[in-house]
């Protein structure tokens, strides 16, 4: 706030004092000037002069009518030509300064609203109900503006712990869903899988029980706005989950998201 405010008065302060000190050198070389002259008056008009004396008295009327050279530099008229072009060119460039900045601050704004009106796409994984079981991926706009899907990828991994997972993440599972609009607070259905895509990827490295290795899945979407015009801006959104293996004591096989700190962006990235 501060700095806004000098900054506009900046250039006032500026020409305030240029004027103070035309003011003020343009009278003093005036005082300077009558003080000269009279002391170049003879006091004695009777008295003779001599050719040292007349030199001497050229010399002060001549100091009179020329006063220092670095005192026109704030006199009437040549000094205040000369200050009026370089305040000119300050003023330029500070309004060429305030502009830009204005200009910066407006599209800081404007990218404010479009963040706040597009789509955002968020990725739940449940277990599919019925006989044939798996887990379905659903996507939901939880935007204010229309999305459409443009691409879906899915993965899985086995390593020991989270920190332990490969970069860059690799998708080698292609959903071809492709332009599936998705209004805001829609919900779609685009994906599903069981524990046949974890013996389709992994093969001999399929761990079987959980003290050994861990299983994530993980996959990305792909999706743009259909309120901006410009269709090359894309979006995405990328998630993971860790799958488990069912216990003694459990009829089935579970998963559960994971998110959030030691996750890596590759994982879990929304943009």
């Amino acid at each position: 706030m501060f700095k806004r405010t000098a900054m506009k008065y900046f250039p006032i302060a500026v020409l305030a004092l240029l004027i103070a000190a035309i003011l003020c050198m343009s009278r003093y070389a005036e005082t300077r000037k009558q003080q000269h002259q009279e002391n170049a008056k003879p006091v004695n008009p009777a008295a003779s002069v001599t050719p040292d004396k007349a030199t001497e008295g050229g010399s002060e009327a001549n100091k009179a009518q020329n006063p220092p050279g670095w005192i026109d530099t704030f006199t009437w008229p040549d000094g205040v030509t000369g200050w009026a072009l370089l305040l000119t060119l300050f003023v330029i460039a500070w309004q060429s300064v305030e502009t830009r900045d204005a200009a910066r601050a407006g599209l800081l704004n404007a990218q404010a609203v479009i963040n706040a009106e597009r789509p955002w796409m968020l990725v739940s994984v449940k277990s599919s109900p019925g006989e044939i079981g798996g887990f379905d991926v659903h996507v939901r706009n939880k935007g204010r503006t229309p999305a459409m899907v443009i691409e879906a990828r899915m993965g899985c991994v086995a390593v020991k712990n989270v920190s332990d997972l490969p970069l860059p993440a690799i998708f080698p599972m292609d959903n071809p869903i492709k332009n599936k609009v998705i209004i805001p607070g829609g919900t779609a259905h685009i994906m599903w899988f069981d524990e046949s895509l974890f013996k389709a990827i992994l093969k001999d490295k399929l761990p079987r029980s959980s003290s050994a290795k861990q299983i994530f899945v993980h996959g990305r979407v792909l999706y743009r706005s259909l309120a901006n015009p410009n269709k090359s801006v894309v979006h995405e959104t990328r998630w993971i989950c860790e799958y488990q293996f069912p216990s003694e004591d459990d009829e089935g096989n579970s998963i559960f998201r994971v998110e959030g700190i030691g996750v890596s962006d590759e994982y879990d990235r929304y943009s």
